[in-house]
């Protein structure tokens, strides 16, 4: 079986469950949120009435225009890394939830093409729920009435969430490979949290820009002032962390035997 049949039966086994779809159902509803934050800003009214999330967007939120709220998205995006981890613990773990992880290894096919296959599959579902909340998120903007739009700022927002898409999707092969290593999907949930919180952690200190789940959040701004910039040694520590969790997963699977 060739990469394109290995891949195909990935999506093939989508139609079985909804857990994706469900996932980018809720991540969806993110934007919303964030625009309903800038509109308790933009509108004392509305405000008002909403109480304790107005509070909560006049501590979290600097304006009330695009370029904020643009960033707000970014944010978003940064937040995939929770989003991806649960997403690959599906893809991975549940060959071990439902006991197909033994038929799965008897398959006269290379192993990494199965690696590769479900992590193409992580990397395309998310790149489409990129995309839907950054389209919601572009026309819930015109519907609050935000000032200071313009294409030039749009196409630098996209180049900027462009990054941090790609940068999720790759930092996605160690949740997957924690999901293979420990089989099942406790393990990469709950490290993908951790990573975030450890991302949060490094990105106010000086070396933050080598720590891979730092990166993103630099990338997105979430620094603060003075923060340190990522830059190609901080694309190389992300590139070398997705080689070794796509590595990782590799080599737990070849190793493994079909009573898994």
């Amino acid at each position: 079986m060739g990469f394109v049949t290995v891949l195909r039966t990935e999506f093939l086994k989508l139609k079985r469950t909804k857990v994706l779809l469900v996932l980018a159902g809720a991540y969806s509803i993110a934007p919303f949120m964030m625009a309903l934050m800038m509109a308790a800003l933009k509108y004392p009214e509305l405000g008002q009435k909403l109480g304790l999330l107005t509070t909560k967007a006049q501590l979290t939120i600097g304006g009330v225009d695009w370029p904020t709220y643009l960033k707000l998205i970014g944010f978003l995006y940064a937040g995939g890394i929770i989003v991806t981890g649960i997403a690959q613990a599906f893809l991975f773990g549940r060959e071990y939830l439902e006991g197909t992880a033994k038929n799965m290894l008897t398959l006269p096919t290379h192993r990494a093409l199965f690696v590769g296959a479900k992590l193409t599959v992580g990397a395309l579902w998310f790149l489409a729920v990129a995309a839907l909340i950054t389209c919601i998120g572009v026309a819930m903007g015109f519907v609050v009435g935000l000032e200071g739009f313009s294409l030039s700022l749009l196409a630098e927002s996209l180049k900027t969430m462009a990054v941090l898409a790609l940068d999720v999707i790759l930092l996605s092969a160690v949740p997957a490979w924690l999901a293979v290593a420990t089989r099942g999907v406790f393990a990469p949930l709950g490290f993908s949290v951790l990573f975030l919180l450890i991302g949060d952690f490094c990105a106010h200190l000086s070396w933050g820009a080598l720590v891979p789940w730092a990166i993103i959040l630099l990338s997105a701004g979430a620094g603060g002032e003075g923060a340190p910039l990522p830059g190609s040694a901080s694309q190389i520590v992300v590139a070398m962390t997705f080689a070794a969790g796509f590595l990782g997963s590799y080599l737990t699977l070849d190793r493994a035997d079909n009573g898994q």
